[in-house]
C-alpha cells in the first residue's frame, strides 16, 4: 500500500536502515521508556493514523482485549516525542472528569485547619487529562486569568507523560463502559477545542493533538459521536505476528518458543471463539512467554515438561474453562 505519511510515520527519528518489503510491518522499540514499549505498525494502521491526524477527528479504534488499543497511543507518542496524557473510563464515568473537577475535599480541609488559607473554588479546580493536552499552560494554572490574586500561589504540578512542545496524545480508554451522555457530552469539545471553566474560556494551545478513544464494542456509541471520529477497527493478528512481537523484546526468547506459544495461542483462540469466550490476546500470549522463560520450560518435549506447559496453558490461556472447571 503506497501513500504518503505527512503526519506519522513509525519510522520517525531512526537511523536509515534495509528497506522494507512491500506490506512488511514497522516494529518500533523503545527499550529506555518506563515502562519499555513495543508496537507492531501495518500499512493500514499508520494510514487511519494520517487520517486522524490530517482531519483533526479522534481515531475511535475497536477490537477485543488484548488487541494492542491501548498501547497505541503511549507508542505514537513516544514516536512522534509528544505529551502523552490518558484517562481510562468506568461505569460511572462523567465526560467532566475529563476536563475538569473542584477538589472539595482540599477546600473543606483547608477550611477546618486554621494554619491554612481558605482559596476561592476556583482556586480547588483539578485539570483533567483532556484539559492538559488541549491547554497545558492555563491548566498548569487551574484556569485562573493572569490577574488573579490567588494565581501565583495556585499553581499545579503537570501529571505523568507531559512534556513541553506542540504535541500531545490523549488516550480516552473504554468509552463504551461509559452511559451514552458522556460520549455526547464530548461533542462540543471535541468540535470546537475549548470549554468553559468557572467563567474562564479555555481554548486549545496546542497545534497537534491526537486523541485516541478504544472501544471493546460491549454498547453501541452514539450516532452523533460516531460522525465526529475516524474510525478503525483492530484486524486479527496474521500469522506470526504474536512471534514478531516477542522477538523484539529486549531479551527475547528463542524463536522455536516464540512460534510454539503462537501456535498454542492461536489454538486457545479458536477454542474460546467456538464458545464465544473472549479470546486470549497479545498480553495473555507475552505472560505465557514470560512464565515460560522463568520457569525454565523452552520446550513442552524437553524432560517431564509436557504437564507443565499444559497447566501454563490453562493459565494463562484457558482461564474461562479453568474458572467453569472445564479444564
Amino acid at each position: 500500500m503506497k501513500f504518503k505519511r505527512p503526519h506519522f510515520d513509525p519510522l520517525h527519528g531512526l537511523p536509515p536502515g534495509p528497506a522494507l518489503q512491500p506490506g512488511e510491518p514497522v516494529v518500533r522499540r523503545f527499550d529506555g521508556a518506563s515502562p519499555p514499549s513495543t508496537y507492531v505498525y501495518d500499512d493500514a494502521l499508520v494510514l487511519a493514523l494520517n487520517v486522524a491526524l490530517a482531519t483533526r477527528r479522534p481515531l475511535l479504534l475497536a477490537g477485543e482485549p488484548g488487541s494492542g488499543k491501548t498501547t497505541l497511543a503511549r507508542n505514537v507518542a513516544l514516536v512522534k516525542n509528544w505529551a502523552y496524557y490518558s484517562h481510562t473510563i468506568a461505569s460511572r464515568s462523567q465526560a467532566s472528569e475529563l476536563l475538569w473537577d473542584v477538589d472539595t475535599l482540599a477546600r473543606l480541609n483547608d477550611a477546618y485547619n486554621p494554619q491554612r488559607q481558605v482559596w476561592p473554588e476556583e482556586a480547588y479546580v483539578q485539570p483533567g487529562a483532556l484539559w492538559w493536552a488541549l491547554a497545558p499552560g492555563s491548566a498548569a494554572w487551574r484556569g485562573l486569568p493572569d490577574q488573579h490574586p490567588q494565581r501565583a500561589e495556585r499553581g499545579i504540578a503537570p501529571p505523568a507523560g507531559h512534556r513541553a512542545g506542540d504535541g500531545a496524545v490523549l488516550l480516552i480508554d473504554e468509552i463504551d463502559k461509559a452511559e451514552p451522555d458522556v460520549p455526547n457530552d464530548l461533542l462540543e469539545v471535541l468540535d470546537t477545542r475549548g470549554f468553559g471553566v468557572k467563567g474562564q474560556r479555555i481554548d486549545a494551545e496546542r497545534q497537534q493533538l491526537l486523541i485516541v478513544i478504544t472501544t471493546n464494542i460491549e454498547r453501541e456509541l452514539p450516532a452523533a459521536f460516531m460522525r465526529r471520529c475516524v474510525a478503525y477497527r483492530m484486524p486479527e493478528p496474521a500469522a506470526g505476528w504474536f512471534a514478531r512481537l516477542a522477538m523484539q523484546r529486549p531479551v527475547p526468547p528463542t524463536q522455536a518458543l516464540a512460534d510454539e506459544v503462537e501456535r498454542r495461542l492461536r489454538q486457545a483462540r479458536q477454542t474460546a471463539g467456538d464458545n464465544d469466550q473472549r479470546k486470549p490476546g497479545a498480553a495473555e500470549y507475552l505472560d505465557a512467554i514470560n512464565a515460560l522463560v522463568a520457569l525454565d520450560l523452552h520446550s513442552p518435549t524437553a524432560g517431564n515438561s509436557r504437564e507443565a506447559w499444559e497447566l501454563v496453558e490453562r493459565c494463562i490461556f484457558g482461564k474461562h474453562q479453568t474458572i467453569e472447571g472445564q479444564g
